[in-house]
């Protein structure tokens, strides 16, 4: 588990189709933590919250935080929405 991960998981969320279909197609939280831990790039809430900050720190223009705060909203929502 690292922040690492979960870098790695923003960067390929954001270039690979079809990683945001398998995490979409998931059902629950736990089954996308799964899903993640099959591609070796599990992490926690708090460190994935942790690399979006860095990445915001490091963001050249509006679009690009936006960009990094709609994959903060969609996992945010993924977790609320579906933590059964």
């Amino acid at each position: 588990m690292s922040i690492g991960h979960a870098l790695k998981f923003i960067h390929s969320f954001e270039a690979d189709q079809e990683l945001r279909k398998e995490c979409n197609s998931c059902k629950s939280f736990p089954e996308l933590l799964e899903l993640l831990k099959s591609r070796d790039i599990y992490f926690t809430p708090q460190e994935f919250e942790e690399a979006i900050n860095g990445l915001l720190v490091k963001c050249q223009s509006y679009e690009q935080a936006d960009y990094v705060n709609e994959i903060m909203m969609w996992f945010k929502m993924f977790m609320i929405e579906r933590s059964n």
